[in-house]
């Protein structure tokens, strides 16, 4: 194998190393450790591992402001 030959594998290895090296750090900066997008995030605390889903509304079952139509902005 020629000098050439092994400078180019490593070239590659190294690409390769940084490549990965910066895909992940853009994915934990744009997620949390568990999964959920940080600029998206609703306030809204909801776990997929659970069989239900966390409703926000869920105290407020009487409460005709729950849900005033609208833009649904709440604010």
């Amino acid at each position: 194998m020629k000098i050439g030959d092994i400078i180019y594998i490593i070239a590659i290895i190294l690409f390769a190393w940084i490549t990965f090296g910066i895909i992940r750090g853009n994915f934990e900066r744009k997620f949390d450790k568990n999964g959920n997008r940080k600029d998206l995030d609703s306030g809204v605390d909801i776990d997929f591992d659970d069989n239900k889903t966390h409703d926000t509304n869920s105290d407020n079952s009487g409460d005709s402001s729950s849900d005033s139509g609208g833009d649904g902005g709440g604010d």
